[in-house]
This record gives structure tokens, C-alpha cells and sequence, in this order.
């Protein structure tokens, strides 16, 4: 939900296969709803959220995109007007998980500047289920070698949904802000306490960075 009154606001592109719970992720963020029976995106669908971070209220946009190939030149059209990417998989889907870096790189390649210039994340989705092929440890370590932070979650039970979007959010925001030496009294702490537990936690399904503490 959302008013006409917010500090900042930020655009953020999720992309991935078709049926790897791009859909149930975002509508889980934004209503806190699972349905079992989503039928896949056609085209572009936009979802806004106004989100508290940091004492700020941030509007994010969030842009589903279809995953089906003939789709493709839609979805990777809107890369340039993205300041943030999240790139999805499913745990249980294996040629899902190695066409991670074909999606990495069609960002490099449609991009009008260096993927670095924005934040892109991987996400392992599906994380619930039983029949999970991809562990861990190995999509940690992939996701290493591309370049990029892993985090995993549950589009279902909702796990580390919240506080991956906010991670991205704070990233956007600092490279908004920080890169170009602006002043901005915005704190965006990305080791931000999201834990309601209060306590560290390391390789916890949230970020799966080695060197990566929540605190």
C-alpha cells in the first residue's frame, strides 16, 4: 500500500525463468498472501510499496517481469530503467539455476552502463520445499563466482522475503547518494538489525556471503 507522501523512491526489476516464484514472492512482500494457482506473468506487472528504512519512508517499485522467451526483448528493455535487479531461481529447478548467468549476462549486455553501477542479487526461491536439488554451499559459491551476493528464500512461508528487499533497497539508495559524494541525511545501515531474535546471525538463509555478518 501506498500514499502520495515518501522520502525517496527506487525501481526494482526481478527476473528469472518462468515458475520460479517471481509472482509469489512479490505479491508475499506486498500483502503478506501466498496463492498456490499464479498463472505466469505476461508482459510487465507493477507492484509499489511504500517501506519504512531507516526512519525514511522509501517508495519501491517493483517491476515482475515474465520469465517466457517470447517476452524476452520486453523484459530486457526495462533493464535501463531499473536501479536495482533481482535475479530469481528455484532450488528445485536445476536449469533454472544455470540460466542464472544467462540472465547476469543480458543485464551486462542491455545495460546502458556497467553492471556495477547498480545492485543485482541472485535469489535461490523455493527454499520450503523437500525436493531441493540445489544446496546451498553450491549456490553460494556459483553466485560467488558471477560476482554477486546470494540470498535465499520462501515465497510460501514468507522466509527473509522482508529483509531481502530492504537489503537491495539500502544498496540502491547508497549508490544513489553515496557514490556522488552527496550529503544525505539518510543512514540506510545495511547490517541494519532485521532479526527479530536481536542476535548475530551468519549463512542464516539471508545473505550467504562468507564474509557476511547480520548484526
Amino acid at each position: 500500500m501506498s500514499n502520495n507522501k515518501y522520502d525517496e523512491k527506487c525501481r526494482i526489476l526481478i527476473i528469472g525463468d518462468s515458475f520460479v516464484g517471481k509472482t509469489s514472492f512479490l505479491s508475499y512482500y506486498s500483502n503478506g498472501s501466498f496463492n498456490m494457482h499464479y498463472l505466469a506473468t505476461a508482459g510487465l506487472e507493477l507492484i509499489t510499496k511504500d517501506e519504512i528504512i531507516d526512519n525514511k519512508t522509501i517508495r519501491i517499485d517493483l517491476w515482475d517481469t515474465a520469465g517466457n522467451e517470447k517476452f524476452y526483448s520486453l523484459t530486457v528493455g526495462f533493464f535501463k530503467n531499473a536501479e536495482g535487479i533481482m535475479v530469481m531461481f528455484d532450488v528445485t529447478s536445476p536449469s533454472s539455476f544455470e540460466n542464472v548467468r544467462n540472465w547476469t549476462e543480458s543485464i551486462k549486455t542491455h545495460l546502458n552502463s556497467e553492471i556495477n553501477d547498480i545492485p543485482v542479487i541472485i535469489i535461490g526461491n523455493k527454499i520450503d520445499l523437500k525436493e531441493r536439488e540445489i544446496k546451498t554451499d553450491e549456490a553460494n559459491k556459483y553466485c560467488g563466482e558471477l560476482g554477486f551476493k546470494y540470498f535465499e528464500t520462501s515465497a510460501k512461508t514468507g522466509a527473509n522475503v522482508e529483509s531481502t528487499v530492504k537489503y537491495l533497497v539500502r544498496e540502491i539508495m547508497k549508490k544513489k547518494f553515496y557514490s556522488n559524494g552527496m550529503a544525505k541525511d539518510i543512514i540506510l545501515n545495511p547490517n541494519i538489525n532485521d532479526n527479530p531474535n536481536g542476535k548475530k546471525r551468519k549463512n542464516e538463509g539471508y545473505c550467504h556471503c562468507e564474509s557476511c555478518e547480520i548484526i
